[in-house]
Order: C-alpha cells, then sequence, then structure tokens
C-alpha cells in the first residue's frame, strides 16, 4: 500500500486486484483447464468468493456511479479539467432531466479521486 493514498483510493484499488486475480483464475481454466479449486487455494481466497464474482451483476449504485463517471470525464475533456469536485457537482445537477435524483458533492468528490480526476486550476 502506498502511504499517503486517499482511503477511497486504497479501497477502489484493492477491488481492481481481487477482480483481476478472480479475472486469472477464469482465464486459466477456461484457457488451460486448471481446477479451480487448486488456483484459488493458491491464491487465498475461497471458492465461494470467486463463484460469487462469477455470477455477481453490477448493483444500482455501481451503474450510477458510472454513468455520472461518464459524464464527469466527458464535462473535464470539454473544459481542460478546470473544475474541481463543488463546480463538477454544480455543472452535473444543471444537466439534471427532471425526475432524476440530485448528484451529492461527496460522490462527485470520491468518483474524482478514485479515478485520478483532478482540477488543473491551482487553489489560491
Amino acid at each position: 500500500m502506498v502511504t499517503g493514498q486517499p482511503k477511497q483510493r486504497v479501497i477502489a484499488q484493492n477491488r481492481q486486484l481481487k477482480i483481476k486475480l478472480y479475472q486469472l483464475i477464469k482465464n486459466y481454466h477456461e484457457e488451460k483447464g486448471w481446477p479451480i479449486d487448486w488456483m484459488c487455494r493458491l491464491a487465498h481466497i475461497s471458492r465461494a468468493a470467486y463463484y460469487k464474482w462469477l455470477k455477481r451483476k453490477p448493483s444500482q449504485r455501481e451503474l450510477r456511479d458510472q454513468t455520472i463517471l461518464d459524464r464527469i470525464l466527458e464535462i473535464s475533456k470539454s473544459n481542460n479539467s478546470l473544475f474541481g469536485s463543488v463546480k463538477m457537482t454544480l455543472m452535473l445537477n444543471n444537466e439534471l432531466e427532471a425526475g432524476e435524483k440530485p448528484i451529492y458533492r461527496r460522490t462527485v468528490a470520491r468518483l474524482m479521486c478514485v479515478n485520478n480526476i483532478y482540477s488543473n486550476k491551482a487553489k489560491i
């Protein structure tokens, strides 16, 4: 673990490492026929965790986060990454259609932090 990293980013990096490990187990089982039980024991993960990952569907929060992240990336490309989380939240909420839930600043800050999206403009 790298020191000085925000907790949210560390959690996301650990989750991505686990997903890569599960994907590796799946690929080697399909390509080379290696037994899942043996690979899970070597990786120190339970078979139940692997099978749960294999059959899971993305949650509503993950789907909403992905759509918000797509809009954040779009806005940051259009204005050369000049917005921080506060202004980005204002822009996202201005673009909302009728009936959509508001997007909170902490959600935007978390998504920007995890995906390394920063403002090019320094605080004064």
